[in-house]
């Protein structure tokens, strides 16, 4: 079974448990001077416990497919330019990483100096003061770059890794 195929059977599982725990609740209990939906009393509480059972099967057979599905993720490694990066990696990356690095390297700029220059230049100093940059221009635009490519081709690759991927048996 590819990844993909793993992804979409444990949606497939969540929309059968839900579905069933709605059945659930609808044959959980009558009223008294009602007729059981099942005929007898017996026979709905028969099926209560089959689609009990059905459930606790369906999360038996979803947290396998899981495992599977985390197993791949964690152990499959993707080479993108020079580095490696497992799936598990590369999710990360798109969902929060990038965003978190390009904002290190956009904070990398000279406005609270230029903010604090403007308000000294109405004091009366000796020397004239500037700003001063801590950090390389070049290093910024580098990072930013990479984290952005890095994101892009993630977001082209994920979709034929996920499709192209073997789920590692447990």
């Amino acid at each position: 079974m590819k990844l993909i195929e793993g992804m979409k059977t444990l949606k497939v599982i969540e929309k059968k448990m839900q579905h069933n725990a709605e059945r659930i609740n609808q044959y959980a209990s009558i009223v008294s001077t009602e007729r059981p939906i099942f005929g007898t009393e017996v026979e709905q509480r028969k099926q209560l416990e089959y689609l009990i059972q059905a459930n606790t099967d369906l999360a038996t057979e979803y947290l396998k497919i899981k495992k599977m599905v985390d197993m791949t993720n964690l152990k499959s490694e993707v080479k993108i330019g020079k580095d490696v990066f497992t799936i598990a990696d590369l999710l990360q990356i798109q969902r929060n990483v990038a965003k978190l690095m390009r904002l290190t390297y956009n904070s990398l700029n000279d406005k609270l100096a230029e903010q604090r220059l403007m308000s000294m230049r109405q004091q009366a100093t000796e020397k004239a003061p500037r700003v001063e940059r801590m950090y390389d221009e070049n290093r910024k635009y580098e990072g930013l770059q990479y984290w952005q490519g890095l994101e892009d081709e993630i977001e082209t690759r994920l979709e034929v890794i996920n499709a192209t991927t073997e789920l590692i048996e447990l």
